[in-house]
């Protein structure tokens, strides 16, 4: 048994969980970026993560063939691709508990990772929103415009067409 494959797995895991770290950290910035409005702060935090999306794709491919190369090293069947908890079980100590932690430190942060994301999308469609509905009161659009006409097809002369509402400095 080579253990410097699984020496290399287990680095590999390491970066892979540190990339992992680095958007949720990127994530709360975003967040505070948001709520304070802060559009220049936004702008260099999505530039940031897009790097760090790029980062963790390869770091995703890395270690997805450290997963594969240490599975066949123990015997593990290739397909389907054995999970980390599976090359865990087969691996000497330490190394089996660093990639069992690891895998389960990865379930976490991905769960910590979803939940940011839909925070900060929620607030982000809240957000458009409150302008969108903003937008349609200061334009009239969000006056509900009567046809005109009766049940019976005759003209209703009480009903007017809705014009924009105007708002005056004082408002």
């Amino acid at each position: 048994m080579d253990i410097t494959i699984i020496q290399n797995l287990a680095e590999q895991l390491d970066g892979h969980l540190e990339r992992y770290q680095s958007l949720i950290d990127f994530l709360e910035v975003e967040r505070k970026c948001l709520l304070t409005l802060d559009l220049e702060g936004l702008t260099a935090t999505s530039r940031h993560k897009e790097v760090l999306a790029k980062n963790i794709r390869e770091s995703i491919l890395r270690l997805t063939d450290g997963i594969n190369t240490a599975s066949l090293m123990l015997g593990l069947e290739p397909d389907p691709s054995p999970t980390l908890a599976e090359v865990a079980a087969l691996c000497p100590a330490p190394y089996d508990n660093a990639i069992n932690d690891g895998a389960i430190r990865l379930a976490r942060l991905k769960n910590i990772i979803a939940r940011e994301n839909e925070a900060n999308r929620l607030f982000i469609e809240q957000s458009l929103t409150l302008i969108n509905d903003s937008l349609n009161v200061l334009t009239g659009a969000d006056q509900v415009k009567g046809d005109g006409y009766r049940k019976d097809g005759s003209k209703d002369k009480g009903v007017k067409k809705a014009l924009p509402v105007k708002l005056s400095k004082e408002v």
